[in-house]
């Protein structure tokens, strides 16, 4: 028994040293891993492993987020301003002059240099004289379900007139669009150009939007056999959250080609035929317009037919004001002009006949810059990009937006992506070189390390991947644009350049 006693205590003295010689065992691997693992990490798979080094061990260095608060404090509405300064009422006026200076200070401007200017002062004048203009908003997938455009629609429409939506894909890639509700028959296929390309288009017709749909197969033959009837439908109608300046279509135009045979299609307005029309075979671009009833917010296309036209838009607008269309192109680094086929393109741009386009790219080559060639190859790639729009359009001015802030993961921080201070100055100077306006996003939002400051505002106004804005932060994004847009509007007012 007592033999028993005095091992028990043995074994109490012992457990101590072998948990500190566990624990020193346990540092030394630890720190022998730490020694020998890259600083950058080992890859495995798909999986990057870190080790902390001793440095990291030890320091109380922090990542500093850029502090936004008072960037989206001073969100002013500078057309309200402008009202204000209207009144009569001199308190009014006074409060609205301060206001507005507010604004000038705060908001991030557009950089120009002289050929720019002149050339966006030619789409000024005809925001000025009330002529029907057309903005064509291209972009990344930062653009999806009408985010951006939407709320940039519904202030130049409420300022200069206009209705509507605009250029529309037959069959829409994205679950939500904000500003309508589109339906189709389960028939209907979508090509694109950019991202999967489908082997079997043997041609670059894919339309101004980068993408085709059909309900028919794609004939590869070179002698068509009508053998089977297809029929199909498709609705764009109003969507309950969307502008009302959205919601009422005027005019519809329907972009269409390469049928085999010749194909019916009837557009309905609330569940009343409007026009039956016979869509023409073997022909590469036309065009069918039908002028729509008052108030139509819905409408609806029945085709029926032994092939399929490509179609490569449906327009809703309205013939006079200001039209702007959301084209979003998920996946694209904007490089999708050079693409496709060059005549063809210019017919579809001579009939919508834009007056700017508005460029908004460079975040899908975020991942893949690993160096500056790299940021300046790609600068280069979208200069030839902005020389064939103006190639198709020389009277059309382009405003390029630069990619936003856009973070990744180092270790436990999310951090700036690092050449992508790098694809910014590349995108300005494509821009510049050939006589556009820029607007630097990534510099309005904050600038480096912002990112993270967006995803944890209250509310939110970046989504958790640390690349996407919410609604809520895409509306004070778009209103950061219109405000740097109208301010030169009212500087060419003012000075007539």
């Amino acid at each position: 028994m007592i033999e028993n006693e005095d091992k028990q205590k043995k074994n109490q003295k012992m457990k101590p040293i072998r948990t500190l010689l566990f624990m020193t065992v346990v540092f030394m691997l630890l720190a022998g891993a730490m020694l020998v693992t890259p600083e950058a990490g080992v890859k495995m798979g798909e999986f990057k492993f870190h080790m902390p080094t001793f440095a990291e061990m030890f320091s109380t260095e922090k990542v500093e987020y850029t502090d936004i608060a008072e960037i989206v404090e001073n969100q002013l509405d500078i057309d309200s301003l402008e009202a204000m300064e209207n009144t009569g009422d001199t308190a009014v006026q006074q409060a609205a002059a301060a206001s507005y200076e507010q604004l000038v200070q705060h908001t991030h401007r557009l950089e120009m240099n002289d050929e720019a200017r002149a050339n966006l002062a030619r789409f000024f004048s005809k925001l000025k004289a009330g002529k029907s203009t057309r903005i064509m908003h291209y972009g990344d997938s930062q653009l999806e379900g009408d985010r951006i455009t939407a709320n940039l629609r519904n202030k130049l429409q409420s300022k200069f007139g206009g209705s509507g939506l605009g250029l529309r894909p037959a069959v829409q890639p994205y679950d939500f669009v904000f500003s309508a509700v589109q339906t189709k028959s389960p028939n209907w296929l979508r090509f694109p150009i950019y991202g999967k390309v489908d082997t079997l288009v043997r041609h670059n017709r894919y339309g101004v939007a980068g993408a085709f749909s059909r309900f028919a197969p794609l004939v590869t033959d070179s002698v068509f056999q009508p053998s089977q009837l297809f029929e199909a439908e498709l609705s764009i109608a109003k969507s309950n959250i969307g502008f009302v300046k959205s919601r009422e279509y005027k005019q519809l135009k329907l972009f269409y080609g390469n049928a085999r045979s010749e194909v019916t299609m009837q557009l309905f307005s609330k569940g009343e035929l409007v026009q039956s029309t016979v869509l023409q075979a073997n022909t590469d671009y036309s065009v069918v317009s039908a002028k729509l009833p008052p108030a139509t917010d819905e409408v609806t296309l029945k085709f029926s037919g032994y092939d399929s036209p490509d179609i490569y838009g449906i327009d809703l607008s309205d013939p006079a004001g200001v039209t702007v269309d959301n084209i979003a192109l998920r996946g694209s680094s904007g490089t999708i002009f050079t693409q496709t086929d060059f005549k063809h393109s210019l017919k579809m741009y001579s009939d919508l006949n834009p007056g700017l386009f508005i460029l908004q790219f460079g975040g899908n080559v975020m991942p893949y810059t690993k160096d500056m060639k790299a940021a300046d190859n790609y600068g280069r790639w979208f200069t030839s990009q902005i020389k064939r729009i103006k190639q198709s359009c020389p009277d059309a001015a382009v405003i390029v937006i630069g990619p936003s802030d856009m973070s990744t993961k180092v270790k436990d921080k999310y951090e700036t992506y690092e050449f992508l201070p790098a694809v910014v100055e590349a995108l300005k100077k494509a821009a510049l070189s050939t006589g556009s306006a820029y607007w630097d996003m990534y510099a309005a939002m904050g600038g480096r390390n912002s990112m993270p400051s967006w995803v944890n505002a209250n509310p939110q106004l970046a989504g958790p991947d640390y690349v996407h804005f919410t609604p809520k932060g895409s509306t004070v994004i778009s209103n950061m644009f219109y405000n740097a847009l109208i301010l030169e509007y009212n500087n060419y007012l003012n000075t007539g350049k």
